[in-house]
């Protein structure tokens, strides 16, 4: 009998993943620079993310392999040797923004008693240590303390601040692009509801036990909650940025731009509003840091085992959480950021992560409507896609290789 009590599904950590230092500044920046007119844009991301989302769950419930498995099997060596460099390349990125952005948050939060840097090498080793020794169970106990955390006290500095629902109902449903917004629509999309971290749920999945096809409906449910909640916290987070700054015509963009949105906050809503936004904004990149350093070493051993060709057996193995490559994955994406703590230009790292994050996903699109629509065996019970979820695969292909294109220059946009 299916268990269908359980508070938080998977889905929610992997949004708590998502939602981090990209998430945070594409919105931000986006209702500084254009107020409520780009909402609609943040529930496009998320509507379009949780269809490939559900996608690389529905591929695991049918054949009990990954997404890194589905590609290195059934797809030319090609594949696997951009994934892997990719890989490589994603996590050095991201795990610099997401220390940099909680360098951000713990400065902000301190008073600066702790500077950005030393709070960033000081996020990036605690994180560490508690994925090494803490297990699942406590990982998974702490996001969802972070997720309350970080969803309470940005809501309640957007409903404080909300002030013209004839403006957000417009900005939501219909999709305008004002003049000059090009590049902002584009890093919103790319930016709001993670990437590579999607491939996390598979790993989880199976923390959870849940295999087969009896899972598909709860997955579903799951993962839909997840992606209202990014959508929700994206709206949130950038009708604040409007009120706060788009309204007065304040500019934010260097590395005070923490600060600077809890300082008006304060002065637009009193105290209330400068801590609920600090903890909200620091909650919020911990647990996507969190999510990243425990996740992130998963796919690095699976990865390895894949290419060593190792048995099903081995393999199941490695991507345990004491295995010696997740461990050393793990130092991996504690050490390659730390010096990229140091350089004084925080926003710019975060910057550049949403544009190699950007990159993945019209390569997860494309695999995914080969892998669903051909690989999934016809006698498993998961159904191939849908016509439907081909197209909206398809969208999100041509879409986000349009981001993808922009935020690497090849676009004048």
């Amino acid at each position: 009998m299916l268990k269908y009590t359980l508070t938080f599904g998977p889905g929610l950590m992997v949004a708590a993943a998502g939602i981090g230092a990209g998430d945070m500044v594409s919105a931000t920046m986006g209702g500084a620079g254009y107020g409520l007119a780009l909402l609609w844009a943040v529930a496009l991301a998320a509507f379009l993310k949780c269809f490939l989302n559900e996608g690389i769950a529905r591929w695991q419930l049918a054949t009990n392999t990954t997404a890194i498995e589905g590609w290195c099997n059934h797809l030319p060596w090609w594949v696997r040797t951009y994934f892997g460099i990719y890989l490589i390349i994603w996590t050095g990125f991201v795990t610099a923004a997401l220390i940099n952005a909680c360098g951000l948050g713990i400065e902000n939060i301190t008073g600066g008693a702790i500077s950005r840097s030393w709070g960033a090498v000081i996020h990036s080793v605690v994180g560490c240590i508690f994925v090494m020794i803490g297990g699942f169970k406590d990982f998974e106990k702490l996001m969802k303390l972070l997720i309350t955390a970080m969803f309470f006290s940005v809501i309640t500095c957007a409903i404080l601040t909300f002030h013209d629902p004839v403006a957000f109902l417009k900005g939501l449903f219909v999709p305008l692009v004002p003049a000059g917004a090009g590049a902002s629509v584009l890093s919103v999309l790319g930016g709001i509801g993670g990437s590579i971290t999607m491939l996390a749920y598979n790993y989880w999945l199976r923390e959870e036990k849940m295999l087969g096809p009896k899972w598909v409906r709860f997955i579903r449910a799951d993962i839909t909650i997840a992606y209202v909640f990014t959508a929700v916290f994206g709206i949130a987070v950038m009708s604040i940025a409007n009120q706060a700054f788009h309204v007065s015509g304040t500019q934010i963009t260097n590395a005070t731009a923490v600060t600077k949105m809890a300082q008006t906050l304060s002065a637009i809503i009193g105290p209330v509003g400068f801590w609920a936004y600090s903890i909200g904004f620091w909650a919020a990149v911990f647990a996507s840091l969190l999510g990243v350093w425990q996740s992130v070493p998963y796919l690095f051993a699976d990865f390895y085992g894949l290419i060593r060709r190792y048995s099903e057996t081995v393999r199941a193995e490695i991507t345990q959480v004491t295995s010696t490559p997740y461990r050393v994955a793990l130092l991996y994406v504690t050490l390659a950021p730390i010096p990229f703590a140091f350089m004084n230009v925080p926003l710019y790292i975060i910057r550049a992560y949403t544009i190699v994050g950007s990159l993945f996903i019209p390569f997860l699109a494309a695999t995914l409507l080969y892998l669903n629509n051909v690989r999934i065996p016809t006698d498993t019970g998961v159904s191939r896609n849908s016509r439907f979820t081909n197209a909206v695969l398809i969208f999100a292909l041509i879409l986000f290789s349009l981001v993808g294109a922009r935020e690497a220059g090849l676009l004048p946009i």
